[in-house]
């Protein structure tokens, strides 16, 4: 997201997400989390990036949305629910309310 003047750390899956949280957690600002990851799905990511942080600020994505998973992530913390695909002006508004409510 270069021309956002964002800067993006990416990893493979849930394990690999958490260990870059908890390794750079004082640059990060705001996490985007698919909700069906490998080897680590993303409530159990949710959970511990939480007890990592509790004021962990997370945008979670899914292919397969529907009410019950907007819910189910919300009442875990998370401050948007994205569907995927997902574009870059949605993500973009998700990411401002985030920042201008904290």
């Amino acid at each position: 997201m270069g021309n956002y003047n964002y800067r993006v750390l990416t990893d493979s899956d849930g394990v690999e997400a958490v260990k870059i949280y908890a390794d750079y957690q004082q640059k990060i600002n705001l996490v985007l989390l698919d909700m069906i990851m490998p080897s680590m799905d993303g409530a159990i990511a949710i959970c511990t990036l939480q007890k990592i942080n509790p004021n962990v600020k997370i945008i979670a994505t899914n292919g397969l949305s529907s009410q019950h998973n907007i819910d189910e992530s919300q009442g875990v913390g998370v401050k948007a629910f994205l569907s995927n695909p997902c574009t870059v002006k949605y993500l973009l508004q998700a990411i401002a309310a985030i920042n201008k409510s904290n």
